[in-house]
């Protein structure tokens, strides 16, 4: 089945919760988890990568907390699927760098070349989708 990992709902999840709160000031971790309803330490675990892959900006101090640093409209799925670590992929040979250790058929399937047009659109959709329309 085609499904996008809960990681990566969780962490549009907060980056929703952020972007419609900040208004200049930060966010917490405690308030982020509770209103986008994920748990505490996963939404913690969440944040810090998306610091980590500069999306968002982390305050130390009473003020403290988070906030985008990527307008909604610029910031794309992709974007946040990769910086969780994590990929889309339809079959196993559809990620890159796959070869025959990922599936006995590697060298000679026939579904390889039609699943890795759908795999590129599916690429393609997904880094075409924003937080601007992920918040409607």
């Amino acid at each position: 089945m085609f499904k996008i990992p809960k990681k990566v709902e969780y962490a549009l999840l907060a980056l929703k919760y952020i972007a419609e709160n900040t208004e200049g000031s930060s966010l917490s971790t405690k308030i982020i988890a509770e209103n986008s309803n994920i748990p505490y330490e996963l939404t913690a675990k969440i944040l810090q990568k998306l610091v980590h892959a500069e999306i968002i900006e982390s305050q130390q101090g009473i003020k403290g907390g988070y906030r985008l640093l990527t307008e909604p409209e610029n910031l794309d799925l992709g974007l946040v699927i990769k910086a969780l670590g994590e990929e889309i992929v339809l079959t196993d040979c559809s990620f890159d760098g796959a070869n025959k250790h990922d599936c006995h058929r590697f060298e000679d399937c026939c579904l390889k070349s039609p699943f890795g047009q759908l795999q590129l659109k599916i690429n393609n959709l997904i880094n075409n989708i924003y937080l601007t329309e992920i918040m409607r």
